[in-house]
This record gives C-alpha cells, structure tokens and sequence, in this order.
C-alpha cells in the first residue's frame, strides 16, 4: 500500500468508531549515546478534544518525565499539535518532522529527517499484526536522523546545551487502540504480552513487532539503501529481572527480506522509560509499556548499532494511579 502526504496529519474517525475514542499516536524516539540522552516523544491526538503529550527521558541516568492532557479541536487538523510546551510539527511529509520542547527542567529543539522511506505495516508478511485487537485506520514506521540542541535547566549538569546527532525512529498510527474497556480483573499476573524493537545500523534500520505466545502475529520491515521491505519472521528471547517486569537483555532471531536469518543480541542499558498508557479513564493504567535503550550486536557479523526494545507486561503495575 501506499502512504500518502495527508496520512502525516490527523485523521477522522469512520462513523461507525465515531462515537468511541479514535485517535492518532505519535511515537518518536531520541537515542543519542554520546550526549547521554535518551527519550521518547508521545502524543495521542483524539476525537474527545483532547490530547495527551509526553517527553519521556532519561537524561545522564536519571528519569526526566513529563505528561500533560491538553484540549484539541475534535476535528482533524494539520497541526502544528502543541500544549504550550510540547510541539509535534510536520516540516515536509513523510521526509521531516520537528519536536520541540520547553519545560523547567528541560528543553529541545529536534529535527527528524527520513533516513528511509516509511514503511505501511499494512504490508508486512501478513498484514498489519495489530489489527487482531482494534480497528486501525492506518499505522507506518520509519527510520529517522535526528539532530538539534537539548539545554539541560535542573540537577548537576543545570545550563548545559548539549548537540544531538543520532539516528532514531518513529510511528503514526490511527486507531481505536485506546477505547477498549480493560477486564474487571486480571487473572494472570506478570504475562508477557509484546515485543517491538526499533534497530539501528550503519547501513540498515529493524523494526519488527510480536508477541511472546504461540502463533501470534508477526509484522515489521528492515530499510536499507534498496528501500523498505518486509521481514519473514522474527522471534525474542528476554532475560528478566527478579520482578518479572524489567528486562535486563533481549536476543531477537529474525529473518530478513531476503530468507537470511540473523541474530541480534542486546549490550548495554542505558535506563528505561514507560509510556503513559491511558484511556477516557485518566486513573487507570491500561498497559505496563516499557522503553528501554540498548545498544546491539549482530552476532553473525558484528555490526552494531542502538535503539530501543519495546515490550509490554500484563497486568499493569500498579494499575490505579492513586
């Protein structure tokens, strides 16, 4: 399928998921190792007249966050989307895209520019694997280049105006992903739900999404100087903690465009995020979504590259935010 220039801008619900929370989220990651920032940019842009904004960042080790639920025009716009503080902006579609921000303790002025075309998740392997669940309008993924100025306002390193330069990735998806009803109790507790990397190399760029039980869906699409193509497959393998929800190191099998199966393991962590997981119900957790920076190793080359291993782990902990 083809992703279009106007798929860079909010969308209107169907009439038939009108009436129920429909919205277009936002993803983009900063992983920039030699300036020891690492972070993720979130906006959930619903129908309801409101948005939910977030900077999620782990600067020189230590956790930085901040959320913010905004009003919004129930209509789709073309943005610039912003809260007074976080800004999303499309520069050029599908080729560019700015995030700035203006907080107390910190502040950044980023520019994403495409390192690859996007890639329609519509087109992998077997469709788009996250339709099993919500109804999706539309979802695509790309490899980005990120650079611009981050100035440091608290805490040891206050005054600091740092340059980054590092590649990164990101997703616009539509959806109702955010409207179902959670159960009236979770019978499980510490099940591992999915998996979705964001891989960088030299020359190359792996973002596959799964989930750990037996004949889930599999999707994703490797980039690289060919363009965008879907991966065949791809499996994880996860080392966790004691507390069954943070994870120390993640091994992936996966099998490239072209029937070339590789294995990329994990090296150092450099700290974790988690997304701001919400529906209607700004009380309830919905979802324990976990970013944790790494930096990888292809193990049948040596290529190395970073990026970020998304995972998620059921029941949310703690589920209300009381």
């Amino acid at each position: 399928m083809v992703v279009k220039a106007e798929d860079e801008y909010r969308h209107t619900a169907p009439e038939e998921h009108s009436l129920g929370l429909f919205g277009d989220t936002l993803w983009v990651s900063v992983v920039d190792r030699e300036a020891n920032i690492f972070g993720i940019n979130h906006f959930h842009l619903t129908n309801k007249g409101w948005g939910r904004f977030e900077a999620l960042y782990v600067i020189d080790g230590v956790q930085q966050q901040y959320g913010n639920k905004y009003p919004l025009t129930k209509e789709a716009d073309q943005g610039p989307w912003s809260d007074g503080l976080l800004s999303y902006e499309v520069v050029e579609p599908l080729e560019e895209i700015r995030i700035t921000f203006d907080g107390p303790r910190f502040g950044f002025d980023l520019t994403f520019k495409g390192r690859f075309p996007v890639f329609d998740y519509a087109d992998s392997i077997n469709g788009n694997p996250l339709v099993v669940a919500n109804y999706y309008g539309g979802h695509f993924e790309q490899g980005l280049h990120c650079t611009g100025t981050f100035e440091i306002r608290g805490g040891p390193s206050k005054g600091d105006v740092r340059q980054l330069d590092s590649w990164s990735h990101r997703d616009h998806s539509w959806s109702t992903r955010f409207a179902d009803e959670p159960p009236w109790e979770y019978s499980q507790q510490n099940e591992p739900g999915h998996f979705w990397p964001s891989i960088q190399l030299a020359d190359k760029h792996i973002n596959v999404y799964g989930r750990h039980q037996p004949d889930s869906p599999f999707g994703g699409f490797m980039s690289d100087a060919n363009g965008s193509k879907a991966m065949l497959g791809g499996t994880c393998e996860v080392l966790m903690s004691d507390n069954e929800r943070d994870a120390a190191a993640f091994r992936y099998t996966l099998q490239l465009p072209d029937g070339e199966t590789i294995h990329v393991r994990t090296g150092r962590k450099y700290g974790q995020v988690k997304l701001w997981d919400r529906g209607e119900n700004d009380l309830e957790n919905r979802l324990d979504c976990y970013e944790p920076f790494f930096d990888f190793e292809v193990e049948e080359t040596g290529e190395k590259g970073y990026g970020v291993c998304e995972y998620s782990v059921r029941p949310p902990w703690p589920r209300w935010l009381v």
